[in-house]
Formats: structure tokens, sequence, C-alpha cells
């Protein structure tokens, strides 16, 4: 396992346990690179570099995994090696799902879309995208588009999207040539569902994921080259967010893992295999 003994200093945070900083900044490592894609973790090696006791490097196990970050192998784990196939599924099944949520949320009526709006005015709006808070409120503001926490859409997304792809859309803005995707789908999602124009709401969420793309094929190309961009974020690590159903991420989480798609790729190799004889 490459060494993850930087932690220490790092870990001086009076409002975190130190499990939690620990998971921050492992998280945050793998994202940048510092531990390499496909390097083995063991439980062992993070209670050696890190101080935190044998359970708590396994939960730390547990939850980096449910996260997506790190891979089940074996009986040990890997640090996620994340391929465009696997990246472009996770895009294309998020973005079907948050067209859904988008239109059952027009037609609701009025009142939810007035919320919409002063959620992206207070939360997403105005807000730099390399500070932590932006990534906050769009989470938050996707929650809402797909009908809150406890929706059925929100359960689909636990199922089928890795909260590290979430991370992954936020650090490709480092490639991108604009920002602002968010919240201009946001002002074209409103002014369609306000009109009721349902293809100007497809359009709407359509237009952030085609949007954001092209910077996040930059961003999976380089990892997967061994480069990655500077860590330039503002107040970046700090947070272990919700996931989209509500489900905490926080280091003692005793969630094993969170089912993931599969590239089509592979499972068209698993579907058409000759049977054997």
């Amino acid at each position: 396992m490459p060494t993850v003994e930087k932690g220490e200093a790092n870990l001086v945070n009076d409002s975190l346990s130190k499990i939690d900083a620990t998971y921050i900044e492992l998280r945050e490592r793998i994202l940048f690179g510092e531990l390499a894609a496909g390097a083995p973790m063991y439980a062992e090696d993070i209670m050696r570099h890190t101080g935190v006791s044998l359970s708590m490097a396994r939960q730390l196990l547990l939850s980096l995994g449910a996260g997506g970050y790190l891979k089940k192998s074996g009986r040990s784990y890997v640090v996620s090696t994340f391929t465009k196939d696997q990246v472009e599924e996770w895009r294309l099944a998020l973005c079907a799902i948050v067209e859904i949520g988008a239109l059952r949320l027009a037609l609701t009526g009025g009142e939810k879309i007035d919320e919409a709006a002063a959620f992206l005015d207070a939360h997403v709006r105005g807000v730099d995208v390399r500070n932590e808070r932006f990534f906050i409120g769009a989470m938050a503001l996707t929650t809402f588009v797909l009908g809150g926490p406890r929706s059925t859409l929100s359960q689909l997304v636990e199922q089928f999207i890795p909260q590290a792809f979430f991370r992954l859309l936020w650090i490709a803005d480092s490639y991108a040539d604009r920002t602002g995707f968010l919240v201009e789908a946001g002002d074209r999602f409103l002014s369609a569902a306000r009109s009721g124009d349902l293809e100007g709401i497809r359009q709407s969420v359509r237009f952030f994921f085609d949007g954001t793309a092209p910077s996040l094929y930059t961003l999976i190309d380089n990892m997967a080259g061994g480069s990655f961009p500077a860590n330039e974020k503002t107040d970046g690590f700090q947070t272990i967010e919700l996931q989209i159903s509500g489900v905490p991420t926080y280091a003692g989480s005793s969630r094993s893992s969170t089912p993931i798609l599969r590239p089509i790729s592979d499972a068209g190799k698993l579907a058409f295999a000759p049977e054997s004889r």
C-alpha cells in the first residue's frame, strides 16, 4: 500500500472527530492522485500511518468503499480506477433520473417551483464553484429536484451512482473552459417549468450534463495517464456530505457497500460470452 502518513497535521480540526478527519483526508488524496489507482488499502496500514484504531481503520475502508473511492478486491480494498466507460454510464444514468425528477417537479405546480428558485438563489447562485459550499448546495438542489431524500428517484441514485462521481463532477471544472452550467440550467428549468414547456425542461437538464461532459472526460483521461489537477478548491474538502438519499456517509457508517453499475462494455462481454460445453 502507498504510504498514508501525511495525515496528522491535517487532523487538527476541533469540529471533526479524528476518524472523520482521516476519512476526508484519504478521500482527498485519492481524488488528487496521491494514493494511486489500483493500490491496495489495508486497515493495518491506515492504523499505523494515521493513528486511528484498527476498528476505526476498518470503518474507514467500509465507508470509502461505500462512497466508491475504494473497490473491494478479494478480502481487501484497492483505490478505485475511474474509467471513461464507467463515468459515462454514471453521467447518462444520473441525467435520465434527474430529467424525470425535473419533469415531475414542474408538474407539481407553482409553489414547488418557487421553492426551487429560492433554493437556487440562496445556496448556489453567487457561490464560487471552487468552494465546497457550492458542491453541497448542488447536491441539495439535486435532492430537491428528485423529490427529497426519501423519494424513489433518490433511492435509485443511491443504488446506481456512487458518491465519488459527484465529487469527480465538481473537480472536473478545473479543466472547464467555462463554469456556471448549473445556475444556467436552473434558470432554463424555471423558465420552462413556469411556461409548461416539457421539452424545454428536458433540454435544461441535458444542458447541464452535456455542458460538463467535456471537462469530465478530460479529468478521467488525465487520471488514467497519472496526471491530476492541482487541488485549488476553496475550503474544498471539509465536509462529509449526505448521499442523495439522505443516508450518511460518515466514517463510522456500517454500510459496507453501495451497488455500482459496471460499464456496459463489461456487461456485454458477460452477457454474450459463449456457453461452456
